[in-house]
């Protein structure tokens, strides 16, 4: 169990006790959002570069694609996942049959880079549970605070991670995330946005990825954490080359 300083637990009381009560539900705060990110609309096709890999993400209403390219000993890798089918490789356009658990890393893999990228879409995804929390003040701006959780049915195999958003009041944008996981150990990150940008109205952003110097503290301290400088940078989450088409 992580002892957190005084003067945190301070901070936290003093912080709910001066804040004023919200009128605002997860729901509408979500929406305002995605239309801040510009992903009300139903249908596009968006291109991007993120580290070894050329990804293509497609959506037409219900439907999604999720493609991603890269090339390794002169061979064209593509994996392709849809909101009908389950992941496929290829290598040189020929089918590679798969193993069910290479298949499952491969697909966790794509999911997850389609995840954030898409974010705050996935946040209306009918497995998840939004509760809002009391507002915050980080670096000087005010936030709602999003708490995101997983049903089983439907919540994948990190159902049981959980998330906070911090959505700013003025522009409705994702300038924070944090979240806890279990995979591979697990642990904790806490993003910061930067680099924000728009193609065609809809809003990309990059981030700096943190993680603390203890495993697993509250996630709500992490801003307070990003305040003291008691964050570590572990990357830099870029996305590069993007492309937008839409129908």
């Amino acid at each position: 169990m992580i002892s957190l300083p005084k003067k945190f637990l301070f901070y936290l009381l003093l912080l709910t006790a001066c804040m004023p009560p919200s009128s605002s539900t997860a729901e509408a705060v979500i929406e305002k959002s995605i239309a801040a990110h510009g992903l009300e609309v139903p249908s596009y096709q968006i291109d991007f570069d993120f580290r070894d890999y050329h990804y293509t993400l497609k959506r037409d209403k219900g439907f999604y694609s999720y493609a991603r390219q890269t090339f390794k000993e002169e061979k064209k890798i593509v994996d392709l996942m849809t909101s009908a089918a389950d992941l496929q490789r290829f290598e040189n356009d020929r089918e590679i049959i798969l193993q069910d658990s290479i298949r499952k890393l491969y697909s966790n893999s794509l999911n997850s880079v389609m995840y954030f990228f898409q974010l705050p879409k996935p946040l209306q995804d009918p497995a998840v549970k939004a509760q809002l929390l009391a507002p915050m003040t980080i670096e000087g701006n005010l936030y709602w605070t999003l708490k995101i959780s997983f049903d089983q049915e439907g919540g994948g195999d990190d159902f049981q991670d959980e998330f906070r958003y911090w959505i700013n009041q003025k522009n409705h944008q994702i300038d924070y995330i944090a979240y806890n996981y279990l995979t591979d150990g697990g642990g904790t990150r806490f993003r910061k946005a930067l680099n924000k940008r728009k193609h065609q109205g809809l809003l990309f952003q990059d981030y700096i990825n943190f993680k603390p110097e203890t495993k697993f503290p509250p996630l709500d301290s992490l801003p307070w954490l990003l305040e003291q400088d008691k964050l570590l940078e572990v990357s830099r989450i870029e996305k590069k080359n993007i492309k937008v088409k839409q129908s």
